[in-house]
Parts: structure tokens; C-alpha cells; sequence
């Protein structure tokens, strides 16, 4: 028996993407007078398992929405004794799915929880 990985990883949802959120910045007791946008990524990656007649294991495939492309930005704050502090922080200007390494849930683990789990069952 062969079986391949899944034709389309492509994750269902909201892709991963920029977002935005208007935010006033502080720092050290000032603040911005304009909302600020301050970015992040988010959204859906692909992630999958699949068995290998080759490896005769399965095989996972994982990743995860995060920066491509970032810049530094400034912003002027407004401080209490009337004066201004010139804060830099880091804008996401592109976000992306990148392969990561996906985290194993061992046998023993699986085990365990089941063990666990009907215990429980056994108390009701």
C-alpha cells in the first residue's frame, strides 16, 4: 500500500496575513498623540500528517504564520514635563506560512492519556 501526502496543504480560513491594530504607544511614562499601527501576523498554515510506506512512519509536516519582512518605525512621544521621546519599534511589513518543526506526541504519551482518561471514567 502507498499513500502520499495530501494533494493541497492549503489550510482552511483566514490565510496568514498582516493585521493591523490602532494602539496608542507609551513608554517610560509618555505616549503617543495619534494612534499608532502597531502589526502582527496571523492566520491559518498548513500542517498535516501522513503515513510513509517508505519510512513505514508517519510523517508530519508543520508550519506557522510569522514575519517574512520586517522595518523599524518611529513614533513621537508625548511626555508629562512637556517634552518628547522618539521611540522605535518594529513595523511587520509581510507575514508568511514557514516550515517548523512539529512537536511529537510520543507513544508513552498517547498511553498515559489514555490510561488516564478511562480512570477517570471508572470514578463516574
Amino acid at each position: 500500500m502507498f499513500l502520499s501526502p495530501p494533494a493541497s496543504g492549503i489550510p482552511k480560513g483566514h490565510p496568514c496575513n498582516v493585521s493591523t491594530t490602532a494602539v496608542h504607544v507609551e513608554s517610560q511614562g509618555c505616549r503617543s498623540k495619534e494612534r499608532v499601527n502597531v502589526t502582527s501576523c496571523s492566520g491559518a498554515c498548513g500542517t498535516s500528517t501522513f503515513y510513509s510506506a517508505k519510512m513505514k512512519s508517519l510523517q508530519h509536516t508543520c508550519s506557522c504564520c510569522q514575519e517574512l519582512a520586517t522595518s523599524e518605525r518611529e513614533v513621537q512621544l508625548s511626555c508629562p514635563d512637556n517634552t518628547e521621546l522618539t521611540y522605535t519599534y518594529i513595523h511587520i511589513d509581510a507575514c508568511g506560512c514557514l516550515k517548523t518543526e512539529c512537536s511529537t506526541f510520543g507513544h508513552s504519551d498517547i498511553a498515559n492519556t489514555k490510561s488516564s482518561i478511562k480512570s477517570r471514567r471508572r470514578r463516574r
